[in-house]
């Protein structure tokens, strides 16, 4: 019982300490208001869209807007987890911390709830932002834009997750940096090579792109179960179909993926120690 709280007060300790470095830091705000930006250049084709052809339908007009605005809050974080645990490896700050009542899992754990505290702080004034663009621009919310911002939480807990699982494994920042930014682009590029591909006909593609896309096809399943991506995906699709069922199973599949990288990345950090 003892060895709990000990872990306990050292997550708190030291997730407070890093909330506390991030607020106060530049990073997160240069980045939000980036990832603001984005997405109101999406807003703004939307609007431009119902202006030139008048009346349009559109299905949850923010909602995409608002995906990649905490997509790209979510991937800072995760790129800042991953620098974490390497860059204090490197400055010797993990060597003094482990001298004291911390080990791995609450080293892990602390990491890991600071950047998901972050995140939903960054949730809610996105919300707010969004409801105040929804009554100037007529846009409407519904429950799904709510559906969505509790997926992007579940994203960000298994990008985060992913991200101090690959600081764990590699021996340099910049080399966990470098393989996360490759990693997640290759994710993000197959899974969109195969939905434009896929949405070809039969009679627009020769038979060496038929091809290819079956063999793209077959790597976008895999990856499916590798990238974080693909448990968002397996949400919104839930949410679309309204199955209390698949909500169900996604929101428990994307769980289950964040406490393994977790779990594994505890373990790389028993294995490769402290010290650089």
């Amino acid at each position: 019982m003892s060895k709990i709280r000990y872990r306990t007060n050292a997550i708190n300790v030291i997730a407070r300490r890093d909330v506390s470095s991030t607020v106060k830091g530049l990073g997160i705000y240069v980045v939000a208001s980036l990832a603001f930006l984005v997405s109101m250049l999406f807003v703004r084709s939307n609007l431009k869209g119902v202006t030139e052809n008048g009346l349009m339908v559109m299905v949850n007009p923010l909602n995409y807007p608002f995906f990649i605005a905490v997509t790209i809050g979510a991937t800072y974080l995760a790129l800042t987890s991953t620098m974490s645990v390497s860059r204090e490896r490197d400055q010797g700050t993990l060597e003094v911390l482990f001298y004291g009542p911390v080990d791995s899992v609450a080293y892990i754990l602390a990491k890991f709830v600071e950047q998901l505290v972050t995140f939903l702080g960054l949730v809610v004034v996105y919300i707010i932002i969004f409801f105040a663009i929804s009554k100037l621009t007529n846009f409407g919310v519904d429950a799904s834009f709510l559906a969505m911002a509790g997926l992007s939480v579940l994203l960000a807990a298994s990008i985060v997750a992913f991200g101090l699982l690959l600081s764990t494994w590699c021996r340099s920042a910049r080399t966990s940096v470098i393989l996360l930014l490759v990693l997640l682009v290759l994710f993000l590029a197959v899974d969109i090579v195969a939905g434009i591909l896929n949405s070809l006909s039969a009679k627009d593609i020769s038979v060496t792109l038929v091809y290819i896309r079956v063999a793209v096809d077959m790597i976008n399943r895999v990856l499916q179960w590798i990238s974080p991506f693909g448990y968002l995906n397996r949400g919104i699709m839930a949410i679309s179909l309204r199955s209390a069922r698949f909500i169900l199973s996604s929101i428990g599949a994307s769980l289950l993926y964040t406490v393994v990288l977790l779990a594994l990345a505890i373990r790389f950090l028993d294995r490769r120690g402290v010290r650089r």
